[in-house]
Formats: structure tokens, C-alpha cells, sequence
């Protein structure tokens, strides 16, 4: 008996192991030094939310997967910017790939979907 328990042992920890190495790895691209230039300066998100996309279009191009937080920052941004449609869908992309996160993407969907959209100025 004691020996098939070492067996076990001997089989289930390396693969305990590998599963524990194998985490999964986010290119985070420049979202560092992107943040930090844009809080230095928060009245110039232009270049900060183009590091966003950036870090979006990367993921999806090698297959990887975004880092937490990327698709709600991007959808927040988004929605300052008066586009509502399109940040509840970064809001639906975070909530599904970070279900953690679902009550807090439910509040902002409400509040993207409650955002009243700017009217364009007519060309006459």
C-alpha cells in the first residue's frame, strides 16, 4: 500500500507542478509608462487610450489573452467620450473574459446605456 501511495505521489506532484508553472502570461505592452504619462497629465488620454488599443489588438492578433482591466479601462475612456455603444461592448468583453468582475462591468453597462449620446452637428 504504501507504495502505490508513493507512486501517486511520484506521478501527481510534477503535474501539480506544470500546472502551477503554466499561468498564463498577458502582453501588457507600454501600459506602465502609458498610466503613468497619463496621470502626469490626464488633460492628453489620447496617447494613453491608443496604448489600450494597442494592447487589445495585440492579444487578439497572437491569439494571447488581454490582461485584466484593459477592455474596462478602454470602455471607460470610451465612455467619457460620449460612445456608449461601443464601451458596453468593452464592458461585455471584460465581464466575459474576467467573470470576476461581472457586478462591477453590470454597473458600468447601466451607466454607458444611461449616457445620453451627443447629437452631430448638421452639415447645412
Amino acid at each position: 500500500m504504501m507504495q502505490i501511495q508513493k507512486l501517486i505521489f511520484a506521478f501527481a506532484l510534477p503535474l501539480f507542478l506544470a500546472a502551477c508553472v503554466a499561468a498564463p502570461k498577458y502582453t501588457w505592452g507600454n501600459y506602465d509608462r502609458s498610466l503613468y504619462n497619463y496621470y502626469k497629465d490626464t488633460s492628453n488620454s489620447a496617447s494613453h487610450v491608443a496604448e489600450l488599443e494597442k494592447i487589445i489588438q495585440t492579444a487578439e492578433q497572437t491569439k494571447g489573452r488581454v490582461p485584466p482591466g484593459i477592455h474596462a479601462e478602454y470602455g471607460y475612456f470610451l465612455l467619457r467620450s460620449a460612445k456608449g455603444a461601443e464601451a458596453v461592448t468593452q464592458f461585455e468583453n471584460e465581464k466575459r473574459l474576467w467573470p470576476e468582475s461581472t457586478l462591477l462591468m453590470n454597473i458600468m453597462i447601466k451607466s454607458a446605456q444611461a449616457t445620453p449620446v451627443k447629437p452631430v452637428a448638421s452639415k447645412e
